[in-house]
């Protein structure tokens, strides 16, 4: 049995979200992580500071991330966030202390960064 919903989404930049991924050759810069598929990759181009309310961030660059499903779940769930100051990951045991990358072309602007920590502290 099957019912009819309808659902309103923030339209976002698609273009945004290929050139994210494209950049990172679809890779996890978090784990580092490749997730291969007969017809592709699977990656996210995630938002550091969520699009829609209550935080309102931009579409784009500077607020994306490239990140597996795992980890771009784990960053909305505030699991763990990235020292803007150091690009360190910390509140994941097995990744704790270690660098996000981040290639040189890609600037991320570190007010983004500092919004997701000051969520993860008030909830850890």
């Amino acid at each position: 049995e099957r019912s009819e919903t309808t659902v309103k989404k923030i339209n976002r930049k698609v273009k945004l979200r290929e050139e994210i991924k494209s950049m990172y050759e679809h890779k996890c810069q978090v784990c580092g992580i490749l997730l291969e598929k007969p017809n592709g990759a699977i990656a996210i181009g995630a938002h550091i500071k969520g699009l829609g309310e209550p935080h309102n961030g931009p579409d784009a660059l500077e607020n994306m991330l490239c990140l597996c499903p795992n980890h771009h779940d784990q960053l909305d769930a505030l699991s763990f966030y990235i020292e803007p100051s150091t690009l360190e990951i910390i509140g994941l045991k097995e990744l704790n202390g270690k660098k996000l990358f981040c290639k040189s072309v890609h600037k991320i602007d570190t007010n983004f960064l500092e919004y997701q920590k000051n969520r993860y502290l008030k909830v850890n």
